[in-house]
């Protein structure tokens, strides 16, 4: 096949796997296109790109041709299962990007492993599959897996299943704040893998109010998350049946207290905000237009802090 300029599919759930280069790595990248033409190809699945999206964007506006790669695969969890290894390969990937590839491998092969218990696969009759994915079978297929990949990646089978768990938290995180999850697996910014799984559980603004934290403190951002934790802890039995299926006749009930929770949640980072600037600036510096801005939002917040006291006070 000879080089030439292919017009090529961009699969966004098969992209955000792939680390996003430095500016300085995208010149470089350029700078070496231009210079030695595109030498590698670019591994494709269906005419959907796998890898080489910086190549081929590049390679696409300034008219440079190149190769084409066809990889073997059979599904798209399959496809990803591939990114995942390919790009673990790569020196340059974060410790976060390296748990999150491993767990979302994890996550991808433990699918495909199920399909292909006794020859079983996506173009087996259902019925066929239904009969033949059985509890202890599919518990070995997922087992099987992860010891495989702990093996491969030297860690225990343990931490194959935390960064399985990891990867769905990020993929959550992903859907409501992108850019956090971008630049948590660039290592830019540091949250714990427990404090993912507690984060990515509550409502989306919520999740949305305590990451602009993340951004401002993260000290702050951890101390919340631990108070949530800890307070969910305290609530949640020892031990919890497991949940019913959600039906028409059998919906969850309407829980008052989840809004009133979510914004006592978050009250502390306010005060402490508010504390930390008042011990920072020296007020007598500041432009008139910074502190009439300021005290403007401070009385509407003083406002609306006493119309909640008062409802509250009318209830008692």
């Amino acid at each position: 096949m000879k080089k030439k300029i292919f017009n090529l599919k961009i699969d966004n759930e098969f992209k955000k796997l792939i680390p996003p280069l430095t500016i300085k790595e995208l010149y470089q990248l350029e700078e070496n296109l231009i210079r030695d033409g595109c030498r590698e190809p670019i591994c494709v699945w269906n005419n959907i790109i796998l890898d080489g999206h910086n190549r081929y964007e590049i390679c696409s506006r300034l008219q440079i041709p190149f190769f084409i790669q066809e990889i073997e695969i059979h599904s798209h969890e399959e496809a990803i299962a591939w990114i995942c290894e390919n790009q673990l390969g790569r020196r340059n990937i974060s410790a976060s990007t390296r748990k999150y590839l491993i767990g979302k491998r994890y996550e991808m092969e433990k699918i495909v492993g199920i399909r292909n218990v006794d020859g079983i696969n996506q173009y087996t009759p259902k019925e066929v599959r239904s009969k033949s994915l059985t509890k202890p079978r599919v518990h070995y297929s997922t087992v099987r897996t992860r010891e495989r990949l702990a093996n491969e990646y030297h860690i225990s089978d343990g931490s194959v299943y935390r960064y399985g768990v990891y990867a769905q938290s990020m993929d959550k995180l992903f859907k409501v704040v992108p850019e956090v999850y971008s630049q948590v697996l660039a290592g830019k910014i540091k949250i714990k893998h427990t404090h993912v799984s507690a984060l990515t559980k509550l409502p989306e603004q919520t999740i949305k109010g305590l990451c602009r934290i993340l951004y401002e403190n993260e000290d702050e951002f951890e101390r919340i998350m631990e108070e949530h934790i800890t307070l969910k802890k305290h609530i949640a039995p020892a031990h919890e049946t497991p949940k019913p299926l959600v039906s028409v006749k059998n919906m969850p009930s309407y829980d008052p207290d989840a809004e009133i929770s979510t914004l006592s949640l978050t009250i502390p980072s306010w005060i402490s905000s508010i504390n930390r600037t008042g011990a920072a600036i020296d007020l007598s510096k500041v432009s008139d237009t910074a502190r009439i801005k300021l005290k403007k939002e401070l009385l509407v917040l003083k406002k609306t802090t006493e119309s909640m006291l008062i409802a509250m006070e009318e209830v008692l």
